[in-house]
């Protein structure tokens, strides 16, 4: 089991600073959309130079180019690209054929509404990804129903529900979860059995960003 760390605020320098500091205490480093389309490969070239063993998760959200952007990516540092799974079959396999070529691996972003979340699931899972990533929902805006985005409307979707649909549906890759994972939940979330925890404010909200991921760190299973 993997933590991330998912940067996906801060100016260059700070993210910088950041990848620096808790380059030795996480197993991969997200740098993510906001990041990319602000300031572009030259950051994962910059920080890949810096720390060549770190493992970065290139979040590109690739709908369509795979095959460009992905090799881009992998040339610039990345060990892994994202991809949506709203993305056309053929774009997720000529990126799954790229991240062999390069050693790399493809993270699928599950963007598939609740109705066909778990048919989606199980198609990206056959078209070769590494990992599908799933949104838990522990954060306030998620507290919708994700097809009509009406607070009133019920059932809601719950933390965990979509996780859980993708567990059943997955045969080849790997969980990945994210998005509100903090200390309070995270034994919950790892009742899944993920191979990549996701974490971004449990550890940035904190005065002391090495011990917060220190901590998180604990609840994962020891590899001795």
């Amino acid at each position: 089991m993997k933590l991330q760390l998912t940067v996906d605020h801060g100016k260059r320098h700070e993210v910088i600073r950041i990848v620096d500091e808790l380059a030795e205490h996480v197993d991969i480093v997200e740098i993510g959309y906001p990041q990319m389309m602000t300031f572009g490969l030259g950051l994962i070239e910059e920080i890949h130079a810096a720390h060549p063993d770190l493992c970065i998760c290139v979040d590109a959200k690739v709908f369509h180019g795979g095959t460009g952007v992905t090799t881009r990516a992998f040339e610039a540092g990345a060990g892994i690209v994202t991809v949506l799974s709203a993305a056309p079959d053929p774009v997720i396999v000529k990126m799954v054929e790229k991240a062999k070529e390069y050693g790399g691996k493809i993270m699928c972003d599950m963007s598939a509404p609740a109705r066909s979340f778990a048919k989606r699931t199980a198609e990206v899972d056959e078209l070769g990804v590494d990992y599908v990533a799933v949104h838990t929902g522990y954060v306030p805006e998620y507290d919708y129903d994700l097809e009509t985005h009406r607070r009133w409307f019920t059932p809601k979707i719950k933390p965990l529900d979509l996780a859980k649909v993708a567990r059943r549906n997955l045969r080849h890759a790997e969980l990945a979860l994210g998005t509100g994972i903090n200390e309070g939940n995270i034994r919950d979330v790892m009742t899944l059995d993920p191979e990549i925890i996701m974490v971004g404010r449990a550890i940035f909200d904190t005065d002391d960003h090495v011990m917060a991921a220190e901590r998180m760190r604990r609840y994962l299973p020891f590899e001795g």
